[in-house]
C-alpha cells in the first residue's frame, strides 16, 4: 500500500500546486512547445497516477516495487501491516469507484461536447460553401465581408477563412503570416488538444488543473502558431499584422475556434524576442518525463515525512 499511497500524493500534488508550477515555467521560457508539453503532460500524469495507484492495491500479492518502497518507508509500512488487510481493501475500493466516476463522466462529456461541436461546425462549414468562395489558394475560403477576421476551421479537410476586410488591411507578407499562423493550427490539431482540456475541465471541475489547463494551452497553442508563423515568413511580419488587427478592434472569431480571449499584449512582447529554433524530441521527451518524476519524488517526500510522524506517534 505504500508505492500506491505515494502515487496517490503525487496525483494530488499535480492536480493541486502543477498549475502553479507551469504558470512559472511558461512565463521563464520563450519556447511554448516545451511548456504546452509540461501542460499536457501535467494533465495526463494525474490518471497515470491514479490508475497506477490502484493497480498496486489491486495486485494480488505484493509488487516488487513495494520493497524498497517499504525499505523506505518503515513505520508506515508497519502500521500498514498491522492494520490487516481492509485498510488497502478499502483504499483499492475508494480509488476505484472514483476513478470509474471520474472516467464515467469526462466519456459523457467528451461525447456531448464532440456532437454540438460537429452540429455547428457542419452548419458553418454548409454555410461558408454558399456565401464564401476560394481566396486562390485550395485551404482558403473568402468571406465578402467588411469586418476584419480569419480563423481556422478544422476538420477533413480543415481550412482558413479570411474576410475581405481584414485583406484590405493587411500587406501581402502580413497577410501570409496570418495565413501561416492559421495553417500552424490546422497542422498541429491545436483544435483537438484546446478540446481534450476543455471537457476535462467541464467533466471534472473540482481538480484546478483541470480548470486552469483551457486557458492556459489556448495561449501556447497560440504562441506556438506565432513561433511557427515567423519561421515560415518573418517576427516582424507576424507582429506587423497582429498589431493591425488588434488596433483594428477585430471581433473574436467563432466559439470554437482559437485566439479568443488569448494576451494580445503576451504575444507581442514574444514576437518582439528572436524566435528560438523548434525544440528537439529529446528537450520535448524531458519535459514530460519531468512532469512524472518530481511529482513522484515530492510525493515520497511527503509521505516520508508522514511516516517519520507515524514513528513518533508509536513510539
Amino acid at each position: 500500500m505504500s508505492f500506491a499511497l505515494v502515487l496517490l500524493v503525487a496525483a494530488l500534488l499535480v492536480a493541486t500546486v502543477g498549475p502553479l508550477a507551469l504558470d512559472s515555467v511558461c512565463r521563464s521560457t520563450n519556447r511554448p512547445a516545451v511548456a504546452l508539453v509540461a501542460w499536457l503532460s501535467g494533465v495526463g500524469a494525474v490518471p497515470v497516477f491514479v490508475v497506477a495507484a490502484m493497480t498496486m492495491l489491486l495486485w494480488p500479492e505484493h509488487p516488487p516495487i513495494e520493497q524498497a518502497v517499504d525499505a523506505v518507508l518503515g513505520c508506515l509500512s508497519a502500521f500498514h501491516h498491522g492494520s490487516g488487510p481492509w485498510l488497502a481493501d478499502s483504499m483499492a475500493i475508494l480509488v476505484a469507484l472514483g476513478a470509474t466516476a471520474a472516467l464515467a463522466r469526462a466519456t459523457m462529456c467528451s461525447h456531448r461536447h464532440g456532437v454540438i461541436v460537429r452540429r455547428v461546425r457542419r452548419h458553418h462549414r454548409d454555410t461558408l460553401s454558399v456565401v464564401a468562395h476560394r481566396g486562390g489558394e485550395d485551404d482558403v475560403m473568402r468571406l465578402e465581408h467588411p469586418v476584419p477576421l480569419a480563423y481556422a476551421v478544422a476538420g477533413r479537410p480543415g481550412f482558413v477563412v479570411l474576410t475581405d476586410g481584414l485583406c484590405a488591411m493587411l500587406t501581402d507578407h502580413e497577410r501570409a503570416a496570418v495565413l501561416a499562423h492559421e495553417r500552424a493550427h490546422l497542422r498541429g490539431h491545436h483544435h483537438r488538444i484546446a478540446a481534450c482540456c476543455e471537457v476535462l475541465a467541464s467533466a471534472l471541475p473540482f481538480v484546478p488543473l483541470f480548470v486552469r489547463a483551457p486557458a492556459a494551452v489556448r495561449t501556447l497553442l497560440e504562441l506556438l502558431a506565432d513561433q511557427d508563423a515567423a519561421r515560415a515568413t518573418s517576427p516582424a511580419a507576424v507582429r506587423s499584422a497582429l498589431s493591425t488587427v488588434t488596433t483594428a478592434g477585430t471581433p473574436p472569431g467563432p466559439p470554437w475556434s482559437l485566439g479568443g480571449g488569448v494576451d494580445t499584449a503576451l504575444r507581442l512582447t514574444r514576437l518582439a524576442t528572436p524566435t528560438p529554433s523548434r525544440p528537439s524530441g529529446l528537450v520535448c521527451l524531458s519535459a514530460a518525463m519531468a512532469m512524472l518524476a518530481l511529482p513522484a519524488l515530492a510525493a515520497t517526500g511527503v509521505v516520508a515525512v508522514s511516516s517519520v510522524s507515524t514513528c513518533l506517534l508509536l513510539s
